[in-house]
């Protein structure tokens, strides 16, 4: 046989077959959910809702929401002022718990983010938010 020759031979077997089906694959252990590890959320999956409450009994739905990793706008322009104060010491609360951010961004409006959405600016005393 010749040099020419031993090129147009076929392949014998392939020399990591069986290697190949002794491997262990990783999409094998993709329907396994790791103990503990949470998804990855990024301000690309934010939704932002905004939240017009009237009454005491909506502080737990906006809960909800910001639980849901949620951004929400809470305008309390047609709020009470007592009713005001106890949603905003309610969603303090939650906001503490959830490791959220508040921030205030007019008279009565209230930006409230999940934890991986930074706030940023300030309110001056012209009500107007300045970067």
């Amino acid at each position: 046989m010749g040099f020419f020759s031993a090129l147009r031979r076929k392949p014998e077997d392939d020399l990591y077959e069986d290697y190949e089906e002794n491997y262990a694959y990783e999409d094998e252990y993709q329907d396994e959910e790791p103990v503990g590890v949470q998804p990855i959320r990024s301000v690309a999956d934010v939704q932002v809702v905004l939240v017009s409450p009237t009454a005491y009994k909506d502080a737990s739905a906006i809960a909800d929401l910001l639980r849901d990793m949620k951004m929400i706008v809470l305008n309390l322009d047609k709020t009470e002022r007592e009713v005001a104060r106890r949603l905003l010491d309610f969603i303090s609360g939650v906001i503490y718990s959830e490791d959220a951010h508040i921030m205030k961004v007019a008279t009565n409006v209230y930006m409230v983010a999940p934890y991986f959405v930074d706030l940023l600016g300030n309110l001056d005393n012209d009500d107007v938010v300045s970067f």
